[in-house]
């Protein structure tokens, strides 16, 4: 079994969470959707789910993906969710002011509204609708598709915060509701996992220039704070010797060369998985598993060989 598979690997629990985060536009829904298909294809109980508002999952599965957990056509054991923002955001605050009206004052519930119009109450309610999700149960591997690094940093983060908007519903009782408390135990539970590399893989996904390398290099470090190692990198969009027909190619085969090697650099005991440039977009499960053959299972050695991968 390859690094790679080994971090797909449902932990000492049953389950695994695989998270891919990285800039904008770097391929993260790709490669979530790919590791998904990967996953069930080795007889895992998968879930694929995204929080990035402009993923484009259902289009790369080939299959209509909404908020309810539904299976994937064409990969038995691949269910996929999205979640919708805006409508989580809704739930979540009617949930907490509908649970606080039975307790306070006119007063408090107004702070309380204030509050929760914060720009961090929709990502907060984004991470809610994922602990549903991830307590469902019936699920070896789940694989989050994040939105953009900071959005992910944030969401992430805000668990870790979010007792501060509990202390607020408790600032006017005695303490802590039973549902506050069990929501508490929940977040517990999900952070304590993301913490452990045994049960989370955390990755990033980035193609080779300097920009998108140095987002994720300081992501990595902010989450390294919070106790969450990487343990995946993705190098995207790689040219293979075969595609550098042309001088212009070449060149760009040796400045993606140059980049690798500052991958290796400031991810020095991180894996990392190279998955070359496509010569088409990716859409359908026929494409994928054709990559899946490329990306996972080795088949093209050369590729990983040329570019001192393997």
């Amino acid at each position: 079994m390859t690094d790679v598979e080994s971090l797909l690997r449902p932990g000492a629990n049953g389950t695994r969470q695989v998270f891919f985060a990285g800039k904008g536009g770097v391929g993260k829904t790709t490669l979530a959707c790919l590791t998904a298909v990967h996953a069930a294809r080795l007889g895992y109980r998968t879930l694929l789910v995204t929080t990035d508002p402009a993923a484009h999952t259902g289009s790369v599965l080939g299959s209509i993906v909404t908020e309810q957990v539904a299976p994937v056509d064409g990969v038995p054991g691949l269910s996929a969710a999205k979640i919708d923002q805006k409508q989580a955001t809704e739930e979540y605050k009617k949930k907490i002011l509908d649970d606080a009206r039975s307790k306070f004052g006119e007063d408090t519930i107004q702070t309380m509204a204030e509050e929760l119009a914060s720009p961090c109450t929709e990502e907060m309610a984004a991470f809610q609708r994922f602990v549903d999700l991830s307590d469902m149960g019936g699920f070896d591997v789940t694989v989050f598709d994040t939105a953009p690094t900071g959005h992910t940093l944030r969401l992430l983060e805000l668990p870790l915060d979010w007792g501060e908007q509990i202390r607020l519903k408790a600032g006017a009782s005695d303490g802590l509701s039973e549902g506050d408390l069990r929501q508490e135990a929940r977040f517990d539970h999900v952070i304590a996992a993301m913490r452990d590399p045994a049960l989370t893989t955390f990755s990033f996904v980035m193609y080779p220039e300097s920009t998108p390398i140095l987002e994720a290099y300081r992501a990595s470090q902010e989450l390294a704070a919070i106790g969450v190692a990487t343990q995946l990198v993705v190098a995207n969009l790689l040219i293979a010797e075969e595609q550098a027909t042309t001088p212009f190619f070449q060149k760009r085969r040796q400045m993606q060369l140059g980049y690798l090697e500052d991958m290796r650099r400031r991810f020095p005991d991180t894996a990392l998985l190279p998955v070359p440039m496509m010569d088409s977009d990716v859409r359908g499960i026929d494409k994928l598993d054709m990559i899946d053959k490329i990306v996972f299972r080795g088949v093209d050695s050369h590729f990983k060989r040329n570019t001192r991968l393997g």
